[in-house]
């Protein structure tokens, strides 16, 4: 992999934990703040400007070690060298801290109503039982029916839903995942 696609990809890292593009003036502003709560490192927005190439290409210029270091702390990682690591062996990162907002079951109240949808256009609409079950309410392109029965303890946006003692049409008790490819969306209309 190529040096500027090693920043791309890092990049795109950095971006996913920070939850925003860097387009705007205060996006680095806001990046530099987030960089310095994570690490305790300050990386001026100048720096994260010209690293993106926000200024153009005639500002743009090769970031030094530490700043890709802290970069890819801030991304989730120990330092540059395991990040560059993880691209050279992917098979060899099996493994990964997600940042990507979620939902405890536990911080429902009974009753609770959650809309899950993944691809290709599946939809459903759960209701909070108590003691971590929900019960399918409605149903739309997906293999769960109204009134199938469920465990789940965890909702990760953009991960698999893995559902436990899935009870389906009054069979037996199964396990089931929901999004398998992109993971699912949740929306909590409490």
């Amino acid at each position: 992999m190529e040096q500027n696609d090693i920043y791309e990809v890092l990049q795109e890292k950095v971006e996913i934990m920070a939850k925003r593009k860097m387009v705007t003036p205060r996006d680095f502003d806001y990046l530099s703040t987030c960089i310095f709560a994570k690490t305790k490192i300050y990386v001026a927005p100048i720096t994260l400007k010209k690293f993106w190439g926000y200024l153009g290409e005639k500002y743009r210029q090769k970031p030094y070690r530490n700043t890709l270091n802290v970069l890819a702390v801030y991304a989730g990682y120990t330092s540059i060298e395991t990040f560059m690591n993880s691209l050279a062996n992917p098979g060899l990162n099996n493994s990964e801290i997600l940042h990507n907002p979620n939902l405890q079951t536990a911080s429902l109240n009974k009753g609770a109503m959650l809309e899950l949808k993944w691809s290709p256009d599946r939809c459903i609409k759960i209701r909070y039982e108590g003691y971590d079950m929900f019960r399918v309410v409605e149903a739309v392109n997906s293999k769960l029916t109204v009134g199938d029965t469920f465990l789940c303890y965890q909702f990760i946006e953009q991960q698999p839903l893995y559902l436990h003692c899935l009870v389906h049409c009054n069979g037996e008790p199964t396990g089931y995942v929901c999004g398998k490819e992109g993971g699912i969306r949740y929306i909590v209309e409490e």
